[in-house]
């Protein structure tokens, strides 16, 4: 699906990024986490095509990826929504894809629902809360059906309903449509809960990774079982 050969990312006299080699499998769910600083975030921009790597190559369903693809949908840690209504903000990647006005129509009103979300179909974005903005930014993620989906820090600003919420529907479409999704959190049980593989970075190094039962039961770098015993050595 994808495929990180090598790369690594330099900024200035400072490696944002170590050569970093990994294959993302279809339909799997990839949790990423580690301490602040580590290069998470550096690493999502690079494999959606965001940040082009200072060497290395990224390639995407067998083909090199230089620039955002229509059919990665990513989801930033502060998304951001359009100044219109939440319905707006969701159609707009079918409408750019020239789906038809009933389609569309049809499409956003199931996503809405299974997101509830209904009730602010046309409340304007800016009215929403953390948490409310943060789903709209999901479910306008979702709805074209990408063939991966790369979120970070996705429920961040959610109380813990709302985050179980978002965990069921990342599950629920990943099974759906084979949809590989990869996501950085800093909540460990997230990545635990939801993850079928997890990577461990450090200081820009891809430590670990592993399923994510062995990685967090039985982690094989001394790194690793600090990080997940939480001691604060970083």
């Amino acid at each position: 699906m994808i495929e990180v050969e090598n790369i690594s990312v330099q900024i200035g006299n400072k490696m944002i990024l170590k050569p970093t080699n990994f294959f993302f499998k279809k339909g799997k769910i990839y949790g990423i986490i580690g301490p602040n600083g580590a290069g998470k975030s550096t690493f999502l921009k690079v494999i959606s095509g965001f940040l082009p790597p200072t060497h290395g190559t990224i390639y995407f369903l067998g083909k090199r990826l230089i620039k955002p693809d229509p059919k990665i949908s990513v989801v930033w840690q502060k998304p951001y929504l359009f100044q219109t209504t939440v319905y707006q903000n969701v159609a707009y990647g079918l409408k750019v894809r020239h789906m038809n006005k009933n389609k569309i129509k049809t499409k956003v009103k199931e996503i809405l629902q299974k997101f509830q979300l209904e009730h602010l179909a046309m409340q304007k974005a800016t009215y929403l809360s953390g948490g409310e903005t943060a789903k709209v930014a999901l479910a306008r993620a979702i709805i074209t059906s990408p063939e991966v989906l790369i979120l970070d820090e996705p429920t961040a600003s959610m109380d813990p309903q709302n985050v179980y919420e978002i965990e069921q529907i990342i599950q629920t479409f990943s099974r759906q449509l084979k949809m590989t999704v990869i996501l950085v959190t800093h909540n460990m049980f997230q990545a635990k809960r939801i993850a079928d593989e997890t990577l461990f970075f450090h200081s820009g190094h891809l430590i670990e990774a592993n399923q994510t039962q062995m990685l967090f039961e039985q982690p094989k770098n001394e790194l690793t079982k600090k990080f997940i015993a939480g001691e604060t050595f970083f």
